[in-house]
């Protein structure tokens, strides 16, 4: 986020939100969708990753889909331009095994949120001690001896202080 404008997007909506984050990401939110230059400015930090994380979902999710399977149409080289990229000197590039319609699937199924996945297992719950931090969502049927003693000490010193 080096661009000035997204840098000043951003203050501006953390001053219409009086300082709260949450708020302000909101407010964000609506501003990117309306102004592709913000979010251009929020997204190209991120960018290689959305796009790998796609890619992956996509052909992890396809691996046994038809879109996987069916061989590219014949298209002639001299009609696909192929984009000029430098590449970083001393690493070696990985070949392309992404067909035109699992690129094209994938460049559709940006922002439509994330696919639903399979439900797993809860894991099984012991009925082990009380964690701190937890609620107990079984009240015990029957106080301990101990606890009896505790409380019915607690009512006799309430009883006396308040008998004074």
């Amino acid at each position: 986020m080096s661009d000035s404008y997204t840098n000043a997007k951003v203050r501006e909506a953390l001053v219409a939100s009086q300082g709260s984050r949450a708020r302000a990401q909101d407010i964000l939110l609506g501003w990117a969708q309306a102004d592709d230059r913000l979010l251009r400015g929020l997204v190209t930090p991120y960018l290689k990753g959305i796009v790998t994380g796609t890619v992956e979902r996509v052909t992890r999710a396809g691996s046994g889909s038809a879109a996987m399977s069916t061989p590219a149409p014949a298209v002639p080289k001299s009609s696909v331009p192929k984009p000029t990229v430098q590449k970083p000197a001393g690493r070696p590039s990985a070949p392309r095994q992404l067909s035109p319609e699992a690129l094209d699937k994938a460049l559709s199924m940006m922002g439509q949120g994330v696919p639903p996945r399979p439900a797993a297992a809860p894991p099984p719950r012991s009925a082990g001690a009380l964690k701190l931090g937890t609620t107990n969502p079984v009240p015990p049927t029957k106080a301990g001896a101990k606890h009896q003693q505790t409380m019915r000490a607690l009512a006799a010193l309430y009883a006396r202080k308040h008998q004074n």
